[in-house]
């Protein structure tokens, strides 16, 4: 026994070194195969000094020390493998080795070529002995140096290529080609990025068969418990996201907050419009002095036409004349001749500006357009001079400016069509926004500023223009937690019950103007995105499988009771095949629930199919040894060539 393990200890000692000497043994081998062949030329094939390889070179020294050589096929074949995988070690090794030092001399293809070599070491070790075993036993099979480098190439590619090539197989089946695992990568990703969660296998490719089976097996002892606290769990994270995005918006949000917030919002519109008219219109004095003269001829028209009696029937007139309208314009008459009454006789006014009738300061113009102004903006249903007759007034009054600042020059001109050209606009927005506004109760703006999102954008986007950053987000916080509410039947005692099912239900009702006018405009950076993806999700998740679509259980209770009874009828009859059925159909399905809801197997799935990283060197360790093993099979038929011719001699 003692002598059996020395042998054996010297049997492995002989395969490490060759398998140590096998990296290094390529450079020298191509070098002295060069020597050979030119000796070859020169004093004939089979004849004189021939170098030898490495390996058969390190056999001899080793069989010269005394080293133990192997005596049978069982020996030589295991000798094959120990050196084969000594041989993936050490190129491995030498790999690192090379990549460090090509790192510190700066060299980048250097190094990697040296990270190429020692990549996957494990397949290295495991491809080399394969390699070498398969070329050993077709030697000893009796085939030539042709057929065992075949063999060694195909051993050596075996570990890797057949792994690579039955997830090739499994992941086409499952996702198609290049464009469906791109696909399936896509759907991932959104799952990820809006949820935080991966989708089940069948919600990932949008497979048909695939969901097929996952609504089965949410119907059937074994898979539905898997497959049921898998859809909860989803759901749980995209309330989670939908919760996240609201307190980082506004904290709470509720209707009523977000119907203050948008009056608010709307107030501050109002008196950023006032100061901007005053900055404005203190422009616009710069270029005309407060005491110029002015004529009011197109406000006394507008005045006289909103008091217009019906000819023929002077008496019914006075009961649709305005009064105060009517006031207004006897006050303005008598304005006028006052200012007439005050010309010095040389028809000077006492600022030095000559004053003609049917004309005031410029000033006093001025100021009864801005009283105008206030009249409309705080007008409400109780008034006594409606709306229209303001605006008519206002309008005229604001024609007479102009007619004064063209008269001042081209630059008190430019002013004024600045100021008066903000001013319009900002009533116009104003006047819009009235009907949003003028409630009485901030549930009541809110419910009026997102009336219609599914016929678009307009109201909506008004209001949100119209107000602070903040105020918006209250808004845009107030409307995502509502998209995901439940319906009255689903909702639980709280009332926060949230439905994958709703939220996209009423996100796909919201026309695109409203999508961007809510989450575009409210300042938080990618919030459409966000929103957009867990719509995406709640999709994939409404298209997967009915069971992610509350579903009744009805299916369910009925699988359950059928496996029972069939459970139960076996075990009466004694029918042991049946028994065993029975038992391993829960296991069955529960396996297959746990494959297609597994996160790690549905990302497996759609990676791009890759060989393993030690194909390079060990394709290259396998040729370099089938090329070896050719040169020393030439080498020994010469050899004995010679000593025949020896022997005659």
């Amino acid at each position: 026994m003692s002598g059996e393990i020395a042998r054996q200890v010297g049997l492995t000692a002989r395969a490490g070194v060759k398998g140590a000497l096998a990296l290094p043994g390529v450079v020298s081998d191509a070098a002295t195969g060069l020597l050979n062949t030119g000796l070859d030329a020169t004093v004939g094939e089979g004849n004189g000094f021939r170098f030898q390889r490495v390996g058969a070179a390190a056999d001899s020294l080793m069989s010269a020390a005394g080293v133990p050589e192997p005596k049978n096929a069982t020996e030589r074949v295991v000798q094959d493998v120990a050196a084969g995988m000594a041989g993936g070690t050490s190129g491995a090794a030498a790999g690192q080795v090379a990549a460090r030092l090509a790192q510190s001399a700066g060299a980048p293809v250097a190094e990697a070529v040296g990270n190429a070599l020692a990549a996957a070491p494990g397949m290295q070790v495991l491809s080399g002995g394969a390699g070498a075993g398969s070329a050993g036993v077709t030697r000893e099979s009796g085939g030539g140096a042709v057929a065992q480098t075949v063999a060694g190439l195909a051993g050596a590619m075996a570990p890797t290529t057949v792994p690579f090539a039955a997830r090739a197989a499994v992941r086409g089946a499952i996702r198609g080609g290049e464009a469906g695992r791109s696909e399936m990568a896509g759907r991932i990703k959104t799952f990820e990025d809006a949820t935080g969660t991966t989708p089940t296998m069948g919600q990932a490719t949008s497979s048909r068969a695939i969901q097929a089976a996952e609504t089965g097996l949410s119907n059937v002892v074994g898979g539905s418990g898997i497959m049921i606290r898998r859809g909860e769990a989803q759901a749980e994270a995209m309330q989670r996201s939908v919760q996240e995005l609201t307190d980082a918006l506004a904290p709470n949000a509720t209707g009523t907050d977000a119907g203050a917030a948008i009056a608010k919002g709307v107030n501050a519109f109002k008196d950023n419009v006032k100061t901007v008219q005053q900055r404005l219109y203190t422009d616009l004095d710069k270029f005309i002095p407060a005491a110029t003269p002015m004529g009011v001829g197109r406000t006394q028209v507008v005045l006289e036409s909103l008091n217009d009696g019906i000819p023929g029937a002077p008496n019914i007139s006075n009961f649709f004349k305005n009064a105060r309208i009517g006031s207004i314009e006897s006050a303005l008459g008598q304005d006028l001749e006052l200012a007439r009454r005050a010309q010095a006789p040389a028809g000077m006014s006492s600022t030095g500006a000559t004053t003609l009738p049917g004309q005031l300061p410029y000033e006093a113009v001025q100021k009864l357009r801005s009283l105008v102004g206030r009249e409309i903006s705080e007008n409400s249903l109780m008034s006594d001079v409606p709306r229209s007759k303001w605006r008519a007034l206002y309008a005229a009054l604001s024609d007479d400016l102009g007619d004064a600042a063209n008269t001042a020059g081209p630059q008190a001109r430019q002013s004024w069509e600045r100021a008066n050209r903000y001013t319009r606009t900002s009533i116009e927005r104003l006047e819009q926004l009235e009907s949003v506004v003028n409630k009485d109760a901030p549930e009541k703006i809110f419910r009026a500023a997102t009336t219609g999102l599914a016929e678009g954008g307009t109201q909506i986007s008004r209001v949100m223009k119209s107000m602070p950053v903040e105020n918006r987000r209250e808004v845009t916080a107030a409307v995502l937690q509502r998209l995901g509410r439940a319906k009255p039947g689903q909702q639980n005692e709280l009332g926060d019950a949230f439905s994958s099912e709703t939220f996209l239900t009423n996100l796909s009702a919201m026309s695109p103007a409203a999508r961007r006018a809510l989450f575009g405009s409210s300042g938080y950076p990618g919030l459409q995105e966000r929103v957009n993806q867990l719509g995406a999700v709640a999709n994939m998740r409404r298209e997967g499988s009915k069971v992610f679509s509350n579903p009744s259980g009805t299916a369910r209770q009925g699988a359950m009771i059928g496996w029972a009874a069939g459970l139960g009828t076996a075990l009466a009859t004694g029918n042991a095949a049946a028994i065993g059925a029975a038992l391993a159909a829960p296991v069955v399905t529960n396996t297959a629930a746990r494959l297609l809801a597994s996160p790690t197997r549905v990302r497996a799935a759609a990676e791009v199919n890759q060989l393993n990283a030690a194909a390079g060197p060990v394709s290259a360790a396998a040729a370099a040894a089938g090329a070896a093993s050719y040169d020393e099979r030439k080498a020994t038929n010469l050899r004995r060539i010679r000593e025949m011719r020896e022997g005659r001699r």
